[in-house]
């Protein structure tokens, strides 16, 4: 186990399991979940038969960090070096490839301002692909609500409601029509049997490969928050 050596492994011991599991972190941690009292010999073999598996997940999660550049925004896929202006004025600014983010009131962050700024571009953005799909498919959604997760992009309620990361505006405009249209089909078909993907497929023909973009892409900026500093990531 050599080539892994150099890789971060939690151990998760519990009397419930039945089996062992390997799961790689968006952060390319890998834990290795067992049932307790598994031999230390068990688990090495297991990490034998699936090494290929691993170092090939580890590379994609660091490839998807790798994409995120140091000092950089993003703005519906694309980069922008971010800058920390003085002065008055609209509190961000893009232009000439900067995101130009001033000082607010007294005791207001810089983070907090951006924030802001994203969610109202969210909701714009989110509302307009709304209607473009609902007219599509024949549906109106009730309500539309932002949130602020980590580790989802959207969500369906019974009665209309949509719930949607305000992270989605970081993405390309592409995926998140995809999430959008996703949302969108679980008012007409709950879970993801074949009628449900066949609902998606009506509006975004492509939805597997900006399915599998997201999942590959898409977790880091989950994660991302403005450094006004740059720094490398630990």
């Amino acid at each position: 186990m050599d080539d892994l050596n150099n890789l971060e492994i939690e151990y998760r011991l519990s009397p419930r399991r039945r089996s062992i599991g390997l799961m790689v972190t968006a952060q390319g941690k890998l834990v290795v979940s067992a049932p307790a009292g598994t031999s230390g010999a068990k688990i090495q073999a297991a990490l034998a038969r699936h090494r290929a598996w691993i170092r090939k997940k580890v590379a994609e999660r660091q490839e998807a960090w790798d994409r995120l550049q140091e000092g950089t925004a993003y703005f519906l896929g694309q980069p922008y070096r971010l800058v920390a202006a003085p002065g008055t004025g609209d509190q961000v600014e893009l232009g000439s490839g900067e995101m130009r983010v001033r000082s607010g009131a007294p005791g207001e962050d810089r983070w907090t301002l951006l924030k802001a700024w994203y969610r109202r571009q969210a909701e714009l953005f989110l509302h307009e692909r709304l209607r473009h799909y609902e007219a599509q498919l024949g549906l109106q959604v009730g309500v539309l609500e932002l949130r602020d997760w980590k580790r989802r992009w959207g969500e369906c309620h019974v009665g209309g409601r949509l719930r949607f990361n305000w992270r989605l505006i970081l993405l390309p405009p592409a995926i998140i029509d995809y999430v959008v249209a996703h949302e969108l089909a679980h008012l007409t078909v709950p879970g993801h049997n074949g009628r449900f993907w066949r609902v998606v497929e009506q509006v975004v023909p492509d939805y597997a490969e900006r399915r599998r973009w997201l999942n590959r892409y898409g977790t880091p900026l989950l994660l991302w928050q403005a450094e006004w500093s740059p720094r490398k990531r630990k």
